[in-house]
Protein backbone atom coordinates (compact mmCIF):
# COMPACT_ATOMS: atom_id res chain seq x y z
CA UNK A 1 0.00 0.00 0.00
CA UNK A 2 3.08 2.02 0.81
CA UNK A 3 6.08 0.87 -1.92
CA UNK A 4 9.42 2.25 -1.18
CA UNK A 5 10.77 4.44 -3.95
CA UNK A 6 12.66 1.88 -5.73
CA UNK A 7 9.09 -0.30 -5.40
CA UNK A 8 7.40 2.93 -6.65
CA UNK A 9 9.73 2.84 -9.88
CA UNK A 10 9.27 -0.16 -10.49
CA UNK A 11 5.77 -0.39 -10.95
CA UNK A 12 5.51 3.08 -12.97
CA UNK A 13 7.91 1.98 -15.21
CA UNK A 14 6.59 -1.20 -15.34
CA UNK A 15 2.89 1.04 -16.04
CA UNK A 16 5.24 2.91 -18.83
CA UNK A 17 6.67 0.25 -20.89
CA UNK A 18 3.23 -1.68 -21.17
CA UNK A 19 0.94 1.06 -21.90
CA UNK A 20 -1.06 1.21 -18.61
CA UNK A 21 -3.72 3.26 -19.19
CA UNK A 22 -7.51 3.92 -18.31
CA UNK A 23 -10.05 2.90 -18.64
CA UNK A 24 -8.81 -0.67 -18.37
CA UNK A 25 -10.44 -4.09 -17.35
CA UNK A 26 -8.10 -6.33 -15.50
CA UNK A 27 -7.89 -9.59 -16.13
CA UNK A 28 -5.87 -12.57 -13.73
CA UNK A 29 -5.99 -15.97 -14.71
CA UNK A 30 -5.13 -19.07 -12.84
CA UNK A 31 -3.61 -22.12 -14.57
CA UNK A 32 -0.58 -24.19 -13.69
CA UNK A 33 -0.54 -25.80 -9.94
CA UNK A 34 -4.33 -24.73 -9.01
CA UNK A 35 -6.45 -26.05 -11.78
CA UNK A 36 -7.92 -29.54 -10.87
CA UNK A 37 -6.82 -29.57 -7.34
CA UNK A 38 -8.18 -26.56 -5.62
CA UNK A 39 -10.05 -24.52 -8.76
CA UNK A 40 -11.70 -25.72 -12.35
CA UNK A 41 -10.37 -24.52 -15.41
CA UNK A 42 -11.89 -21.68 -17.13
CA UNK A 43 -11.16 -20.83 -20.45
CA UNK A 44 -10.44 -16.89 -21.63
CA UNK A 45 -13.86 -16.65 -23.21
CA UNK A 46 -15.63 -16.87 -19.61
CA UNK A 47 -13.76 -14.09 -18.78
CA UNK A 48 -14.21 -12.32 -21.64
CA UNK A 49 -17.89 -12.37 -21.41
CA UNK A 50 -17.77 -10.09 -18.17
CA UNK A 51 -15.06 -7.51 -19.96
CA UNK A 52 -17.51 -7.10 -22.60
CA UNK A 53 -20.15 -6.37 -20.46
CA UNK A 54 -18.15 -3.96 -18.53
CA UNK A 55 -17.41 -2.23 -21.69
CA UNK A 56 -21.20 -2.63 -22.99
CA UNK A 57 -22.48 -0.82 -19.99
CA UNK A 58 -20.10 2.30 -19.79
CA UNK A 59 -22.03 5.49 -20.93
CA UNK A 60 -19.12 7.00 -22.35
CA UNK A 61 -17.25 4.46 -25.06
CA UNK A 62 -13.37 4.57 -25.35
CA UNK A 63 -12.52 4.89 -28.31
CA UNK A 64 -9.80 1.49 -26.95
CA UNK A 65 -10.86 -1.55 -25.16
CA UNK A 66 -8.03 -2.00 -23.13
CA UNK A 67 -7.64 -5.11 -21.12
CA UNK A 68 -4.68 -5.81 -18.80
CA UNK A 69 -3.93 -9.31 -18.38
CA UNK A 70 -1.90 -11.22 -15.81
CA UNK A 71 -1.61 -15.24 -15.51
CA UNK A 72 0.97 -18.04 -14.86
CA UNK A 73 0.76 -19.27 -18.03
CA UNK A 74 1.86 -17.43 -21.14
CA UNK A 75 -0.25 -19.24 -23.92
CA UNK A 76 -3.00 -17.60 -22.12
CA UNK A 77 -1.16 -13.97 -23.41
CA UNK A 78 -1.32 -15.62 -26.82
CA UNK A 79 -4.68 -17.13 -27.19
CA UNK A 80 -6.47 -14.01 -25.89
CA UNK A 81 -4.57 -11.66 -28.62
CA UNK A 82 -5.43 -13.97 -31.18
CA UNK A 83 -9.21 -14.42 -29.69
CA UNK A 84 -10.08 -10.70 -29.40
CA UNK A 85 -8.10 -8.78 -31.92
CA UNK A 86 -10.76 -6.20 -30.99
CA UNK A 87 -9.11 -5.31 -27.73
CA UNK A 88 -5.44 -3.93 -27.02
CA UNK A 89 -4.67 -6.65 -24.15
CA UNK A 90 -1.37 -5.65 -22.37
CA UNK A 91 0.44 -8.20 -20.62
CA UNK A 92 3.99 -9.50 -19.60
CA UNK A 93 4.75 -13.10 -21.29
CA UNK A 94 7.87 -12.32 -19.13
CA UNK A 95 6.45 -12.61 -15.86
CA UNK A 96 3.74 -14.82 -16.53
CA UNK A 97 6.78 -17.43 -17.60
CA UNK A 98 8.29 -16.51 -14.06
CA UNK A 99 5.21 -17.22 -12.49
CA UNK A 100 5.43 -20.62 -13.28
CA UNK A 101 6.08 -23.47 -10.35
CA UNK A 102 9.48 -23.95 -11.63
CA UNK A 103 10.61 -20.49 -11.13
CA UNK A 104 7.71 -18.82 -8.89
CA UNK A 105 10.47 -18.52 -5.89
CA UNK A 106 13.12 -16.81 -7.94
CA UNK A 107 13.41 -12.49 -7.13
CA UNK A 108 11.90 -11.90 -10.54
CA UNK A 109 9.27 -13.40 -9.94
CA UNK A 110 8.35 -11.97 -6.64
CA UNK A 111 9.02 -8.55 -8.48
CA UNK A 112 6.51 -10.28 -11.46
CA UNK A 113 3.90 -10.73 -8.63
CA UNK A 114 4.27 -7.25 -6.88
CA UNK A 115 3.82 -5.92 -10.88
CA UNK A 116 0.94 -8.21 -11.59
CA UNK A 117 -1.22 -7.67 -7.92
CA UNK A 118 -0.73 -3.40 -7.99
CA UNK A 119 -1.35 -3.26 -11.67
CA UNK A 120 -5.03 -5.55 -11.51
CA UNK A 121 -5.92 -3.29 -8.32
CA UNK A 122 -5.46 -0.49 -10.46
CA UNK A 123 -7.92 -1.44 -12.83
CA UNK A 124 -11.35 0.09 -13.58
CA UNK A 125 -12.82 -3.52 -12.90
CA UNK A 126 -11.33 -6.92 -12.19
CA UNK A 127 -12.35 -10.39 -13.94
CA UNK A 128 -10.93 -13.43 -12.12
CA UNK A 129 -11.25 -16.20 -9.35
CA UNK A 130 -11.77 -15.58 -5.71
CA UNK A 131 -10.37 -19.05 -5.32
CA UNK A 132 -7.52 -17.26 -6.29
CA UNK A 133 -5.49 -15.56 -3.39
CA UNK A 134 -3.42 -13.21 -5.95
CA UNK A 135 -7.00 -12.29 -7.21
CA UNK A 136 -8.18 -11.31 -3.63
CA UNK A 137 -5.25 -9.70 -2.50
CA UNK A 138 -5.91 -7.18 -5.76
CA UNK A 139 -9.43 -6.73 -5.04
CA UNK A 140 -8.39 -5.95 -1.11
CA UNK A 141 -5.98 -3.13 -2.71
CA UNK A 142 -8.89 -2.03 -4.97
CA UNK A 143 -10.73 -0.95 -1.80
CA UNK A 144 -8.26 1.58 -1.00
CA UNK A 145 -8.80 3.26 -3.98
CA UNK A 146 -12.45 3.88 -3.52
CA UNK A 147 -15.08 4.12 -0.65
CA UNK A 148 -16.53 0.88 -1.54
CA UNK A 149 -15.22 -1.01 -4.73
CA UNK A 150 -18.28 -3.92 -4.25
CA UNK A 151 -19.14 -3.64 -7.64
CA UNK A 152 -15.92 -3.08 -9.45
CA UNK A 153 -15.00 -6.84 -10.00
CA UNK A 154 -16.58 -10.32 -11.15
CA UNK A 155 -15.14 -13.42 -9.76
CA UNK A 156 -15.97 -16.84 -12.53
CA UNK A 157 -15.99 -19.33 -8.57
CA UNK A 158 -15.69 -18.16 -5.28
CA UNK A 159 -17.60 -15.77 -3.25
CA UNK A 160 -15.07 -13.26 -1.10
CA UNK A 161 -13.30 -14.49 1.79
CA UNK A 162 -9.91 -14.67 3.48
CA UNK A 163 -8.21 -17.26 5.31
CA UNK A 164 -9.35 -17.44 8.90
CA UNK A 165 -12.13 -15.53 8.84
CA UNK A 166 -14.57 -16.33 11.30
CA UNK A 167 -17.87 -18.27 10.47
CA UNK A 168 -20.16 -16.65 8.91
CA UNK A 169 -22.95 -18.80 7.44
CA UNK A 170 -25.73 -17.45 5.17
CA UNK A 171 -29.55 -17.63 6.19
CA UNK A 172 -32.46 -19.39 4.56
CA UNK A 173 -35.03 -17.37 3.14
CA UNK A 174 -36.73 -19.86 1.26
CA UNK A 175 -37.64 -23.59 1.42
CA UNK A 176 -36.03 -25.75 -1.41
CA UNK A 177 -36.83 -29.08 -1.88
CA UNK A 178 -33.87 -30.98 -4.07
CA UNK A 179 -35.28 -31.66 -7.74
CA UNK A 180 -31.98 -33.22 -9.05
CA UNK A 181 -29.06 -35.38 -7.69
CA UNK A 182 -27.06 -32.96 -5.89
CA UNK A 183 -29.06 -30.29 -4.59
CA UNK A 184 -29.81 -30.32 -0.54
CA UNK A 185 -32.74 -29.47 1.26
CA UNK A 186 -33.59 -25.90 2.66
CA UNK A 187 -35.88 -25.14 5.41
CA UNK A 188 -36.59 -21.37 6.69
CA UNK A 189 -34.25 -20.42 9.72
CA UNK A 190 -31.50 -22.74 8.38
CA UNK A 191 -27.90 -21.75 8.49
CA UNK A 192 -25.67 -22.72 5.64
CA UNK A 193 -22.05 -22.53 5.05
CA UNK A 194 -21.42 -21.41 1.49
CA UNK A 195 -18.27 -22.89 0.31
CA UNK A 196 -19.06 -21.11 -3.51
CA UNK A 197 -21.66 -19.70 -6.08
CA UNK A 198 -21.75 -21.00 -9.18
CA UNK A 199 -23.05 -18.44 -10.97
CA UNK A 200 -25.47 -19.86 -12.96
CA UNK A 201 -28.48 -19.36 -10.31
CA UNK A 202 -26.65 -21.77 -7.67
CA UNK A 203 -24.10 -21.93 -5.10
CA UNK A 204 -22.30 -24.75 -2.98
CA UNK A 205 -23.10 -25.17 0.66
CA UNK A 206 -23.28 -27.14 3.77
CA UNK A 207 -26.67 -26.91 5.35
CA UNK A 208 -25.47 -26.91 9.77
CA UNK A 209 -28.67 -28.59 10.27
CA UNK A 210 -28.70 -31.65 8.49
CA UNK A 211 -25.47 -32.07 7.82
CA UNK A 212 -25.91 -32.17 3.87
CA UNK A 213 -23.68 -30.11 1.52
CA UNK A 214 -24.83 -29.69 -2.01
CA UNK A 215 -26.24 -26.97 -4.47
CA UNK A 216 -28.80 -24.86 -3.73
CA UNK A 217 -30.98 -21.59 -5.58
CA UNK A 218 -28.78 -18.83 -4.58
CA UNK A 219 -31.34 -16.21 -3.93
CA UNK A 220 -33.05 -18.55 -1.40
CA UNK A 221 -30.41 -17.65 1.21
CA UNK A 222 -28.80 -14.14 2.83
CA UNK A 223 -25.87 -12.83 4.22
CA UNK A 224 -27.52 -11.82 7.34
CA UNK A 225 -25.73 -8.47 9.29
CA UNK A 226 -24.77 -8.50 12.59
CA UNK A 227 -25.47 -5.17 14.70
CA UNK A 228 -23.95 -4.55 17.30
CA UNK A 229 -23.90 -1.43 19.94
CA UNK A 230 -20.85 0.28 20.81
CA UNK A 231 -20.35 2.25 23.83
CA UNK A 232 -21.22 5.97 23.59
CA UNK A 233 -18.11 7.76 25.37
CA UNK A 234 -18.63 11.38 26.79
CA UNK A 235 -16.45 13.82 27.47
CA UNK A 236 -16.63 16.44 30.07
CA UNK A 237 -14.13 19.52 30.14
CA UNK A 238 -12.97 19.84 33.71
Amino acid sequence: MRPQEHVKKTLDDAKERLGFKKPIVGIHVRRTDKVGTEAAYHDIDEYMIKVDQYFDELETKPEVKRVFLASDDPKVITTARNRYSNYEIIADPEIAETASVAKRYSDSSLQGIIIDIHLLSECDYLVCTFSSQVCRVAYELMQTYYPDAYNRFASLDDIYYYGGQNSHPHQVILDHKPRKDGEIELKIGDLIEVLGNHWDGYSKGYNIRTSMTGLFPSFKVKNPVDAVDFPKIFKTSL
